[in-house]
């Protein structure tokens, strides 16, 4: 194996994914910068491994390990986290696994979750089908012989996630008794304004810090990796399926973050931004056929209002006058209520999960 921290191995462990995926039009790479900026976090800096396996002298499978500064498991230990897995069909990362776990238990770590980048925020759990539907934006994607992998040594399931897809229209109709009743007890929904994109930003951002603070997981990260993890995306916007909730006297206290699924855009990009990528994206940035309902968040003191369902029935509303047939519920946790948006109308498109080792 090839410890990554060593420069000249870096380049067998960023060059990987472009071998696992070579042949598969599901994959979406992500740039070599923003590969390097997950990876090199200053808030790992000392508390992470990286790893290469090598089958017949090739890089044939990557991991990371990493301790959580914050996290802490039932024992009050700091959490593990493997992440940045990948693995060649046929390869066996058995050694990969040991020495990730190893590494853990001997710099003091407790349970150990995966696949996880080292928060929430950042690329986790994994895709477990079914398979039959395309990937949509920013959905996690990975090779369906993964989680045998991970079943294998000895991680099993923690938490389990879905994403539906919904017609938008029948949507819209469901939950727009609630959007009304949200209207008629005096709560505005507004527009994101592009002109003010960047504290438009902020603004999801401090919403963001007080609405999913006491989520299972949650790691807080500063708001500037926060812009910088977000930077990227008003290319992808569509202003008019970007919604906030205000009260009366024109607080902001939720908002719904939609997009359209531009996923052949950003795969037609290859993982680069040169403009011959540019190119690329904008030949097929009106290829999109459905809206991604990324999330949707409330303050804890105006639940009781209904905004969630307001916010979304508004989104898919304007979804559905812009010609999207349909929409992705994206990534919501099993038994989360947000899961239930859809009336009964949707129908679950993938599964995903998040593993645990004791």
């Amino acid at each position: 194996m090839l410890d990554v921290a060593a420069d000249r191995n870096l380049e067998s462990f960023l060059g990987l994914p472009a071998e696992v995926y070579r042949d598969d039009p599901g994959y979406a790479a992500p740039t070599r910068k923003d590969v390097l900026a997950s990876l090199f976090r200053p808030d790992f800096a000392g508390a992470q491994r990286a790893w290469v396996a090598l089958e017949n002298g090739r890089p044939a499978a990557r991991i990371v390990a990493r301790r959580s500064p914050t996290l802490r498991d039932e024992n009050g230990l700091p959490l593990g986290m493997l992440g940045f897995f990948e693995a060649l069909p046929g390869s066996d990362p058995a050694k990969l696994f040991e020495a990730a776990i190893a590494w853990l238990r001997e710099t003091g770590a407790g349970a150990i979750l995966g696949p996880m980048d080292g928060d929430t925020w950042h690329r986790h759990r994994l895709n477990v089908g079914p398979w039959d539907d395309p990937p949509f934006l920013l959905e996690p994607w990975n090779p369906p012989y993964y989680p045998a992998l991970w079943e294998s040594h000895g991680f099993t399931v923690l938490e389990r996630y879905c994403s539906k897809r919904v017609d938008a229209g029948l949507v819209a109709d469901f939950l727009e008794p609630k959007r009304q009743a949200a209207l008629a007890a005096g709560y505005r929904l507004r527009r994101l304004d592009p002109r003010r994109f960047r504290e438009e930003l902020r603004t999801i951002y401090s919403i963001s810090v007080r609405i999913f603070a006491r989520n299972f997981l949650y790691t807080d990260i500063p708001e500037e990796e926060f812009l910088a993890l977000y930077a990227g995306a008003r290319s992808l916007l569509d202003p008019d399926l970007v919604w906030f909730a205000q009260t009366p006297s024109g607080e902001d206290v939720g908002f719904l973050f939609a997009f359209p699924d531009r996923f052949r855009a950003v795969a037609a990009m290859r993982g680069r931004r040169d403009p011959l990528a540019l190119l690329r994206f904008l030949l097929h940035r009106n290829e999109a056929d459905a809206v991604n309902m990324k999330t949707v968040g409330v303050l804890p003191e105006h639940r009781r209002a209904g905004l969630g369902a307001a916010l979304m029935g508004q989104g898919h509303r304007i979804a559905h006058e812009k010609g999207y047939r349909f929409a992705n519920h994206c990534l919501f946790r099993a038994g989360n209520p947000s899961g239930e948006m859809d009336g009964g109308a949707g129908r679950v498109m993938r599964q995903y999960h998040l593993y645990r080792l004791a």
